[in-house]
């Protein structure tokens, strides 16, 4: 008899009438994680105490299967999976793997898709399975069964700081970090390349970043694995490669302290002290690495300052030092910071005096740190950092219209207060980076009272000009009046707090043949950006699956990983500078109490265009014209987001609660996809002025949504629920309109367990659900419209 428990028990869910039935023929072989591609540490350690056992059987894969090319890749037991791949559709099943977390012997249950065609599927995750744990799936038709994949397997996407000194706090950054996706228990795993490691406790821990002190080891190259406590030996994610220094790029600068006093310096806010302080930074140059102290007063300074490569300038603190331009010049105040320095608890003035151009000029740097600074840049920018590695900006002030960091990576801004003036754009614009952190940040208007003293309530800005981006994450941080406040002096079209503007791209054709990881076209050449490219499969055979492209020869593109479903003639390609791998998380977002006047584009979070494995989970939103938008342009170019999730969100007290459509073109090719495998989960929405759900059609084709999933949310006290229309953007009277017939369309949007309450909400007219696209295909299982004057039905599944 198998050691594997055969499922008996017949599972019937009324509301498809099909039965869930148990696997009958899987082998008896016992699998290793190399069977499904998983890594393990090597040599292999013994779990961590309290790891989940998984054990499953060995998964024969038919040449002739049914494939999957990508899927969602978190869900507990009861919720939806979304995936692509080939031959989803027809007679194809499912068949989930799942274990107790002290089970002797793991189960089979096989599943039907709830809605399946040639490009996607839905699967509904079997209710007995265990809470929250790691389950393969993998697709099956007659006998032939495909490859599988993990759902909640730890993902670890990247390491920050990736060079670090023993005692030195770091993160792992990524996807299923956390036991149960909760904040109590994860395991970091550190090892030599070729030699077994040890445990560290981490001393944060959440979802998507795990905090952990680098241990006493010897300087080297290390590797470091990550395991949230489910899939057993398969629940391994790494390794991610952090090099132990025996000291920081820093090091030794106190052992060498100048007082700009003793070169002349008064500090009095009237002597110009520019020759003293140069004197100072010339011969600290001379001797460093060195510390340059600036006792407590007020330098007045009254041309640029050169910061020498590993000096360390320091004050007294950031109220008590200040360093101050006093006569308009040419340029920054302070530039030419190339390599490990450090600026520390002071204030550094720019007076109005730089015109336009940033306080700190420091593109190219290696190694910066700002550590309890104030940098008073009104109506200039903070700094300008392109191309920057290693940047640390932490517990400091920036009063700015906005700092511009290009190309940049390793960036890490923490616990500071950014103060927005002039109309400014973003506190970070971020053209093609990567391996960005923001935590526990601020963001406010400089000065309510002064018409200059407001920004337009951007935290982050990213766009593709530089190439491709991957790596970020955004967690704990708090605005305040984070909206443009008077539309007679900005355009309006502003307020995204956390917005991705990925616009970068175009359809390529010509294709002529694939390999695992390789494409070759008629004609290609290799990307002039910095950040390169992702090639992304937008149509046909592998939709919805992205890679990064490493490098191109003789027409032919090397990818950075093998596909899951190797192209062919049938499938649609764009070249897209892209960004992917991305985490926002706990962050309270504050509009402005005028969002019900429409005054602007105030958004929480704006996934626009190439945007790709993206997760905005657990935020708070309040007085925004839109909660969340994800938002595909123009499918002549291919501007398509997959894979989004957006989950535990709370939005309240705004206009709209999410918006997802095609928008912004009057043109579009048909058989290029807007939106493959987006879900929305658990969110919970409260005192919204207009509408719950703008789901939005254009007039063109192309960009259709497939297997968009909206599942177990909650919306309260607002007029319009659910509502599928024309050009909904800019609608906010009820008076829905048609869309043409050759618009853009939704297929296969399934609505499982939401509630849409009218409650309170005052005006006649409103609406439950309504939809206005007929090709548009709809399922709804055990969603409810209470309390509205019409739409209480809900859709008719189609």
């Amino acid at each position: 008899m198998s050691r594997f428990t055969k499922c008996l028990a017949l599972i019937v869910v009324a509301w498809v009438g099909t039965a869930l039935l148990p696997e009958a023929s899987w082998a008896e072989d016992k699998a290793e994680p190399i069977d499904f591609g998983f890594p393990v540490p090597n040599p292999e350690p013994a779990l961590p105490q309290g790891a989940d056992a998984f054990d499953p059987p060995v998964f024969p894969v038919s040449p002739s299967a049914p494939a999957i090319a990508e899927i969602s890749r978190t869900a507990d037991h009861d919720e939806i999976v979304l995936m692509t791949g080939v031959d989803l559709d027809g007679t194809t099943s499912f068949d989930v793997f799942s274990q107790a977390p002290s089970g002797q012997e793991g189960s089979v249950i096989s599943t039907p898709s709830l809605r399946a065609d040639d490009t996607a599927a839905t699967v509904l995750l079997p209710a007995p399975l265990p809470n929250w744990s790691m389950y393969l799936i993998r697709p099956k038709r007659d006998d032939a069964g495909g490859k599988a994949f993990a759902i909640n397997r730890t993902e670890s996407w990247w390491l920050g700081p990736n060079n670090a000194v023993p005692g030195a706090t770091i993160s792992v950054y990524g996807r299923n970090l956390a036991r149960s996706n909760g904040t109590s228990a994860s395991f970091i795993y550190i090892k030599p390349a070729n030699g077994a490691g040890k445990y560290v406790t981490p001393v944060s821990v959440n979802p998507f970043k795990v905090d952990f002190k680098v241990p006493n080891l010897t300087a080297g190259s290390y590797e470091v694995w990550v395991h949230n406590g489910h899939g057993g030996r398969f629940g391994w994610s790494g390794p991610l490669n952090l090099a132990i220094a025996d000291q920081s790029p820093w090091a030794r600068q106190d052992q060498k302290m100048l007082d700009v006093g003793s070169f002349g310096a008064k500090g009095d806010g009237v002597t110009d002290d520019t020759a003293a302080i140069e004197a100072a930074l010339t011969a600290a140059a001379s001797v460093a690495p060195a510390t340059i102290h600036f006792p407590a007063g007020v330098y007045l300074i009254e041309s640029v300052l050169r910061a020498p490569d590993n000096v360390h300038w320091l004050g007294d603190g950031m109220d008590a030092t200040e360093i101050r331009l006093g006569k308009k010049v040419s340029g920054s105040m302070v530039v030419d910071a190339n390599r490990n320095a450090q600026f520390e608890k002071l204030t550094l003035n720019a007076n109005g005096n730089t015109g336009s151009t940033p306080l700190l000029w420091i593109p190219g740097v290696e190694n910066l740190r700002l550590q309890a600074m104030r940098l008073k840049a009104w109506g200039a920018p903070a700094l300008e950092a392109h191309d920057a590695s290693g940047l640390y900006i932490d517990s400091s002030e920036l009063i700015e219209n906005g700092s511009f960091y290009g190309n940049s990576r390793q960036i890490f801004m923490t616990n500071n207060r950014f103060r927005m003036t002039g109309y400014g754009e973003s506190v970070v614009a971020l053209w093609g980076g990567r391996e960005f952190s923001m935590a526990g940040n601020d963001l406010a208007n400089a000065d309510e009272n002064r018409d200059d003293g407001h920004g337009i309530g951007r935290f982050f800005v990213a766009q593709g000009h530089a190439g491709s981006m991957e790596n970020m994450y955004w967690g704990d941080n708090v605005s305040h009046q984070a909206a443009p406040h008077n539309c007679n002096k900005v355009d309006c079209n502003k307020g995204e707090q956390i917005c991705f503007e990925m616009v970068g791209s175009e359809l390529k054709d010509g294709f002529k043949a694939a390999t695992a990881n390789t494409v070759t076209f008629s004609s290609l050449s290799a990307s002039d950006k910095a950040g390169g490219q992702d090639l992304v499969i937008v149509g046909g055979r592998g939709a919805g699956q992205h890679r990064r492209i490493v490098s191109v020869n003789d027409n032919t593109a090397t990818l950075d990983k093998a596909w899951n479903v190797i192209p062919d003639s049938s499938s649609r390609f764009a070249l897209a500078a892209a960004a992917s791998q991305m985490a926002i998380y706990n962050n309270t977002f504050q509009g402005r109490p005028s969002y019900f006047k429409h005054d602007s584009d105030s958004t929480a979070v704006l996934l626009y265009g190439n945007v790709y494995d993206a997760v905005v989970d657990g935020n708070n939103i309040s007085q925004m014209r839109h909660g969340m938008m994800t938002v595909a342009l123009s499918s002549a170019n291919g501007l398509s987001p997959y894979f989004l999730q957006y989950s535990n969100n709370t939005v309240s007290d705004s206009n709209s609660g999410l918006y997802a459509g095609t928008t912004f073109t009057d043109s579009g090719v048909a058989g290029v996809w807007g939106g493959l495998g987006n879900v929305y989960r658990k969110n919970t929405f409260n005192r919204l002025a207009h509408i719950g759900v703008e789901f939005e059609s254009w007039g063109y084709n192309g960009a259709d949504y497939n297997g968009t999933v909206f599942e177990g949310n909650r919306f309260s006290n607002l007029k319009f629920g659910f509502i599928d229309a024309f050009q909904l953007m800019w609608t906010y009277t009820g008076s829905f309109k048609a869309p043409p017939l050759y618009s853009s369309r939704k297929y296969n949007t399934i609505l499982y367990k939401n509630i849409f309450e009218r409650g309170s909400a005052l005006g006649p007219g409103s609406v439950g659900f309504k939809t206005l696209q007929p090709k548009n295909t709809w399922l709804n299982i055990g969603s409810t419209w209470t309390g509205f004057e019409s739409g209480n039905k809900g859709p008719a599944s189609k």
